[in-house]
């Protein structure tokens, strides 16, 4: 069963790599944290940064949480091991089995990858490969110009929103997508040839070309509708990290969304005064 132990953003690693040094082995299976490939481009082509899934968060696989929850209180900076509800304190219970079977679905070796999109001359989706495949009527933002889809899901006794990084032709080659689309079109060859028609080859998958367009014309439309961190995964009110390090780990609060911009607004205190200072939303995650 998996756990979840909530710390301080920045010190993941640091309880990770705790647990695995002082914690007995036969206690638990394996512990990580989920990290997920961001993408960013430049020059119009892809580059890929690993961070961190769930900041705070530190995962631990375990059929004996209350053994591992006695060594835990050694270490200081570990604060709390979640229960299914979101509560804190000694009543520990792991996370919801859907949400294990999600994470299981999407984390390849405890990582995030990104999925690759491939676009027809209509500029329609015509095939997803990667985790994204899975949750594609969870997506409530899809921008492929800027490699990036939010999904939105309930986790650890929240809706979260999850970005997942989208990967197209005219970036570098990665080796499991080239291979994914290889066994893809070689499924393709053998349906037409049997039958003369394809379908998808994943019953998760709709039949149909997927018109992200459409979808974006659809949130737009709903502007008025639909709150700011439904479109964005943020909203007035939240914590932020900036992870240029600008800023360290300090936790910035949300004071404004610009969606039109694609910024928000943070507080900050600079020479002992609360200033407001406006920030790229691809340059911060949320501090829980």
């Amino acid at each position: 069963m998996w756990y979840v132990i909530q710390t301080y953003s920045g010190s993941e690693h640091d309880v990770c790599t705790w647990i695995n040094t002082y914690v007995d082995q036969s206690l638990f299976e394996r512990c990580f944290v989920p990290l997920y490939e961001d993408v960013w481009r430049k020059d119009g082509i892809g580059h890929i940064n690993v961070k961190k899934l769930f900041p705070g968060y530190v995962f631990v696989e375990t059929d004996n949480i209350n053994a591992v929850y006695v060594k835990l209180k050694e270490l200081p900076k570990m604060t709390s091991v979640l229960s299914m509800d979101g509560d804190k304190g000694d009543f520990l219970t792991p996370i919801y089995s859907e949400e294990e079977e999600f994470l299981n679905t999407i984390l390849s070796g405890g990582i995030l990858r990104v999925s690759y999109v491939e676009i027809n001359k209509n500029r329609k989706i015509k095939n997803i490969i990667g985790p994204l495949e899975y949750f594609r009527n969870n997506i409530i933002k899809m921008d492929v110009p800027h490699r990036r889809a939010i999904v939105e899901l309930e986790m650890m006794g929240e809706i979260r929103t999850i970005k997942f990084g989208l990967w197209m032709d005219v970036d570098p080659k990665i080796e499991w997508i080239e291979n994914a689309k290889k066994e893809l079109s070689t499924a393709i060859d053998k349906q037409v040839a049997a039958d003369g028609s394809w379908q998808m080859h994943n019953d998760l998958r709709p039949d149909n070309i997927w018109d992200w367009k459409a979808w974006r014309d659809i949130n737009a439309n709903r502007k008025e509708e639909v709150a700011d961190d439904e479109l964005y995964g943020f909203k007035v009110g939240d914590y932020v990290i900036n992870t240029t390090g600008i800023c360290g780990e300090t936790p910035l609060e949300v004071v404004k969304i610009n969606p039109r911009k694609k910024t928000i607004v943070v507080t900050m205190t600079i020479f002992g005064n609360d200033t407001n200072v406006e920030m790229n939303i691809d340059s911060v995650v949320l501090s829980k």
